[in-house]
């Protein structure tokens, strides 16, 4: 079982590299936020590609006890590009790749990524299964809940008052 975790406060895929054999399977686990494992081409990242691998969106909400996970079964070792279709966070660099021919193609596509103006949703589950796994148990630990918007900051102090 390899373990990538999608999302968290920076809405990343970490790690963004996987090297998998045949028979291995991916075990993505979700956390802060909503996000997607959806497969793209090489060449027109945050569109999903035709009977590609697509998760869903799977949210993780603060207090859970259990974190969504979507487990793909590794079937070749052909250079597979996955990107997340929530929002705009493909655009954000929020992609990986697993099995790249080389180290290099993380770079060149997630710049394809940022350059690109829209992400396009997966319409089915597919490739994969859905799953829960208990949080202890996860790869990650939660990032805190954001807190409110922060105090203002304190008063100027007042100038002393002159001597008579």
């Amino acid at each position: 079982l390899i373990p990538v975790v999608v999302g968290g406060p920076q809405d990343t895929f970490v790690p963004n590299v996987v090297t998998a054999a045949v028979g291995d399977v991916i075990q993505f686990q979700f956390s802060n936020g909503n996000h997607t494992v959806t497969q793209s081409s090489e060449t027109a990242a945050c569109a999903p590609l035709e009977g590609g691998v697509h998760s869903g969106h799977i949210p993780f909400v603060d207090g859970q006890t259990d974190v969504g996970t979507f487990n793909l079964p590794v079937t070749n070792t052909d250079a597979m590009f996955l990107y997340c279709a929530t929002g705009p966070h493909c655009q954000e660099g929020q992609v990986m790749i697993v099995n790249p021919a080389a180290p290099e193609q993380i770079t060149a596509y997630s710049k394809l990524s940022q350059a690109t103006t829209s992400s396009t949703d997966g319409t089915t589950v597919i490739g994969g299964a859905v799953g829960r796994l208990a949080l202890d148990v996860a790869a990650f630990v939660p990032a805190p809940a954001e807190a409110a918007a922060p105090p203002p900051p304190p008063a100027a102090a007042a100038p002393p008052a002159a001597e008579a």
